[in-house]
């Protein structure tokens, strides 16, 4: 499915690309830049000891997360949730447990982290919500 960016997120997908040599799958722009790429191509995007996010951070101006994407909707939320302690998929619904101590990363300041991984996930695969637990 094809998705309309606006000129800022199309630009820092286009300078991301640059550095980082990975494709681009998808891209929320909020105070932080949220990439998803192909399944196997993380590693490339983040780069030897981190340089490769750490450069694409300095020259976009903001910090950057990356996920991984995989036709299997249970790895595509490990991927962006690894702390995942059990996904369950009931149709369009994937509820996932999470350990408490874990919990304010996953969800970030003010919702932020959890409210990317959920448009991620809706735009991304058959999944029309997301529960953690």
């Amino acid at each position: 499915m094809l998705r309309e960016f606006d000129n800022e997120t199309i630009l820092a997908i286009n300078e991301f690309e640059r550095l980082t040599g990975t494709e681009v799958r998808d891209c929320i722009l909020n105070d932080t830049i949220y990439f998803l790429v192909n399944t196997g191509k993380a590693a490339l995007a983040i780069g030897k000891g981190g340089s490769a996010v750490r450069e694409a951070e300095t020259r976009l101006k903001r910090s950057i997360r990356i996920y991984e994407w995989d036709p299997n909707v249970e790895n595509f939320i490990k991927n962006m949730i690894p702390s995942a302690q059990k996904i369950t998929v009931n149709g369009d619904t994937a509820t996932v447990v999470i350990p408490a101590k874990d919990k304010g990363i996953v969800i970030g300041k003010a919702g932020a982290n959890i409210k990317a991984i959920k448009e991620l996930l809706v735009r991304n695969s058959e999944l029309k919500e997301l529960r953690i637990l």
